[in-house]
């Protein structure tokens, strides 16, 4: 048996725009095993792309045709093959935990032993823009209590003003790392001001020591994203900040992921669970692992335009978990 793979251009609804670049589409590398689902969709600054992805996909061969499946196994081989490529192996990854959970016709979380994440709450990210823009954009945002604005332009104060204003919603900053620490003071007032939830890789240069100074004035949480990438990470940051963002596509799919989470928890850490701009594959797999979390952003399925996959829904900001065995993910009919 041989994972195959397919490239697919992806419109977004509206520019995706952060401190670090923008987009108005996406392509991504599906992966397919058997009738199994996965999903490559590496950011920009990985290194490599989603056609990079298709390219080492066509080469590899995993020869299951003797022996029972056996996942781990499968995974070790997925990373050997992968090495440093995270998002290329965190596709493969996705297909193969998707196949063993539909092998059993259990949802993945439940094959994993998982706490259920129907119903758990998602943010809404609101990208970089003008402040009339930013109203605008709050119009998609009408069904979710919980937004994220992206940081890291001039008019970072007066967008975050215009959300401070809103009643009833939570709100969460995220940098991506755009701020010196030199010019972050106005950000730590914002945040006891208008009681931010979180506030997400702030800085530029993440120093330890700027870090753990900075997590001392807030009260609420600096969350690592961009930074952790490994479990190596995740000992680094121990006791340094609140918390930190897992991605699938960053680290490597399902496996390290929790690997991660549980390294975390242990040093008290709380987790967040994100995504890249991905389809309805890479969402629904990351779902699968939101009942663990404290902070779920898996909202990119509302913002990307005709998904070729269905799978997990968001109503009113909350996950709803498809009624199928493995991550739920499913190819929609082709007209």
């Amino acid at each position: 048996m041989q994972f195959r793979a397919e490239l697919l251009e992806i419109k977004l609804k509206e520019v995706f725009r952060t401190s670090r670049g923008e987009a108005d589409r996406k392509v991504v590398c599906a992966v397919s095993f058997v009738d199994a689902l996965g999903e490559c969709c590496p950011s920009l600054h990985y290194g490599y792309s989603a056609e990079d992805c298709n390219k080492a996909i066509e080469t590899m061969q995993l020869d299951l045709a003797t022996k029972p499946f056996d996942l781990d196994q499968s995974l070790d081989f997925v990373h050997r093959e992968c090495g440093e490529r995270s998002s290329l192996a965190a596709g493969l990854d996705i297909a193969l935990h998707d196949y063993w959970s539909r092998q059993v016709e259990l949802p993945l979380w439940s094959r994993l032993g998982l706490p259920n994440p129907s119903g758990r709450e998602t943010s809404y990210t609101i990208s970089i823009d003008r402040p009339s823009a930013t109203e605008a954009r709050l119009k998609a945002a009408s069904n979710f209590r919980i937004l994220k604005l992206k940081l890291g332009s001039e008019n970072d104060q007066d967008n975050l003003a215009i959300l401070g204003h809103l009643q009833g919603r939570t709100i969460r900053v995220d940098a991506n790392g755009a701020f010196e620490l030199s010019n972050i003071e106005w950000l730590i007032r914002a945040a006891h001001d208008l009681k931010l939830e979180l506030i997400e890789e702030p800085l530029k240069s993440p120093k330890l020591s700027d870090l753990r100074d900075m997590q001392s004035e807030l009260r609420c949480p600096v969350v690592m994203d961009e930074s952790v990438k490994c479990i190596d990470d995740v000992e680094r940051f121990k006791g340094v900040v609140g918390g930190i963002n897992i991605k699938l596509q960053k680290v490597g799919g399902i496996r390290r992921a929790l690997e991660m989470i549980r390294s975390a928890r242990g040093a008290g850490m709380k987790i967040m669970v994100g995504c890249m701009l991905e389809t309805s594959v890479g969402i629904s797999a990351s779902a699968n692992l939101a009942g663990l979390a404290d902070y779920i952003d898996l909202d990119s399925i509302e913002l990307i335009g005709d998904d070729p996959f269905a799978g997990v829904e968001l109503k009113d900001g909350r996950l709803v978990m498809p009624n199928r065995p493995g991550h739920g993910a499913v190819r929609r009919s082709r007209q």
